[in-house]
């Protein structure tokens, strides 16, 4: 069994429906993308001539794929930089066919493979564009990630500096949060017309917010002009109803996210989020029921939604 939380609240930090407890603590991770990419949209992005597929991506956790090292190669080099401007470490693709690819050619993964190359490629751009310093734009006392925690504080209603901070594995700074305040601040972000940018390019892009096999890109494809949707490492995950919210947030304990994509499916269902089209869309198909397997592929097992926390939603 996993164990989990789940808050619907909106704008006004109303919850509205909670199953769990929805003032557990979580990191934000990476579900907070979409609002760490505000500075690039406000101060770079039409002034560089980025377009909405740049715009994705800086908004992703993307799978290394060729389309998602061309696009984030094409951000980069629209503010004069490349590669070794990214201050995110190696990593292997996510997607299989792409990492064999690497190897097969005698390569090593780099900085731009990294699931999270194209938010720093947009960070670097919206520091460009302002005259701030390039090198170090990760850093906590950097003006960047001050602009991005006001913005954050401001749609939360919270004093981020207050809050806990640490290191994500991108080396970006990471807080935490209840997870009613996380619902929160998405929902009262709808309101802004930049963020509102960045829900029109995912929609319209939902192959660079993540790549193939991935439930957030099958979503997006599916349903995203009704919901806005981005999930983060430890098993978080994030979703606002267009266009006015409120915002959905979960959280599951053990921190494995194999059962999100049933848990997230059954929320916005109860909810009544997402229409029944969009819900029956073949590309959802593999991530209704999730089937456990053995090393030997033997299913062993089945991931399924409790009726319980579900009634709960239902209110």
């Amino acid at each position: 069994m996993v164990r989990g939380h789940v808050a619907v609240v909106d704008a006004d930090g109303l919850v509205a429906a909670a199953a769990g407890d929805p003032g557990a603590v979580t990191t934000l991770r990476s579900c907070i993308k979409p609002l760490q990419a505000l500075p690039f949209v406000r101060h770079a992005l039409d002034e560089i001539g980025a377009g909405g597929e740049e715009l994705a991506v800086a908004c992703a956790s993307h799978n290394g794929e060729p389309v998602h090292v061309e696009t984030v190669r094409r951000l980069l080099g629209r503010s004069g930089l490349a590669d070794d401007a990214l201050s995110c470490g190696p990593q292997l693709p996510y997607d299989e066919a792409s990492a064999r690819a690497i190897f097969a050619a005698g390569e090593e993964p780099g900085r731009i493979h990294n699931n999270c190359s194209g938010k720093h490629a947009g960070m670097l751009a919206a520091c460009a564009a302002q005259g701030w310093p390039t090198d170090g734009y990760a850093a906590r006392d950097h003006p960047l990630q001050a602009e991005i925690r006001e913005v954050m504080g401001r749609f939360a209603d919270v004093d981020m500096d207050a809050a806990p901070v640490g290191i994500d594995g991108c080396g970006l700074p990471t807080h935490g949060l209840p997870l009613a305040v996380l619902a929160r601040m998405f929902a009262a972000a709808t309101a802004d017309q930049g963020f509102r940018r960045c829900q029109d390019a995912m929609a319209a892009h939902p192959h660079l917010v993540a790549g193939r096999g991935r439930f957030d890109t099958a979503l997006l494809a599916a349903a995203g002009a009704e919901v806005t949707l981005k999930g983060g490492g430890g098993a978080v995950w994030v979703a606002v109803r267009r266009p006015g919210g409120p915002a959905l947030a979960i959280k599951l304990e053990a921190g494995d996210a194999a059962a999100m994509p049933v848990v997230a499916l059954a929320a916005l269902e109860t909810l009544g989020w997402v229409g029944p089209d969009a819900l029956e869309d073949p590309r959802l198909g593999p991530f209704r029921a999730s089937v456990v397997c053995n090393w030997e592929g033997a299913a062993v097992g089945s991931i399924t939604a409790e009726r319980e926390w579900v009634a709960r939603l239902a209110g």
